[in-house]
């Protein structure tokens, strides 16, 4: 499993104005992200590296600007540090995915997915809403997660909300998951945690499961 084959890596085709603001986004992102923010290696390029690079970028491209050039030696050397450090993040990210077999690590990253051709399902989703049930475990601050295939599915959408869910924008995507047990860990203890899943189909969603509550200990 290549990096080129989950994420788009367009970042050197991207001029400094763009590749900017993708800096910006990104390291907001993984800043932001339960996995990412928590568990990265520490020799692995990430948020503070990206926002490094943002502004590196922005000081060469201004000053390539007054001298009304489009790139000098400087800008050249900037950019290239970034994209060293996107394609080592990316690589990284990917590789914790496949070792962990945890596809969390790949959403809400920066990285935009590559499509790929879909994989038409003899069956649809099934119309009634999936069993979700969720025990503490195995470790400290974690929930093991497990419920039923869906014959017709693809995927699985999981949710989390911390707390007792407010609406619909209480919960937040955790991932898509493929199969039908995972473990959730850097989970606050002596918290409420709100579980909910659906199935995803060729095309097709299938209903949310009723949320599953837990305290964590």
């Amino acid at each position: 499993m290549s990096v080129f084959d989950k994420f788009v890596m367009n970042h050197a085709d991207m001029d400094p104005p763009e590749l900017v603001l993708w800096l910006d986004d990104a390291a907001t992102l993984q800043a932001a992200h339960p996995k990412i923010s928590t568990q990265k290696d520490g020799w692995v390029p990430g948020a503070d590296q990206f926002r490094g690079h943002k502004e590196a970028i922005s000081r060469e491209w201004e000053r390539a600007t007054a001298l009304n050039q489009l790139t000098t030696k400087e800008l050249d050397a900037v950019i290239s540090a970034a994209l060293e450090d996107v394609h080592i993040n990316a690589s990284y990210l990917v590789l914790r995915a496949k070792h962990e077999k945890d596809d969390a690590w790949l959403h809400n990253n920066g990285y935009q997915p590559k499509e790929k051709t879909k994989r038409t399902y003899d069956r649809s989703v099934g119309s009634v809403a999936l069993m979700l049930r969720a025990k503490n475990g195995p470790n400290i601050g974690e929930v093991t997660l497990i419920w039923v295939r869906d014959p017709g599915a693809g995927s699985y959408l999981l949710q989390i909300c911390k707390g007792h869910p407010q609406g619909e924008e209480s919960y937040a995507d955790y991932g898509y998951l493929k199969k039908v047990r995972t473990v959730v860990g850097n989970l606050e203890r002596a918290s409420w945690y709100y579980f909910r899943i659906r199935s995803i189909g060729n095309n097709e969603l299938g209903p949310w499961s009723e949320p599953v509550a837990i305290i964590v200990t």
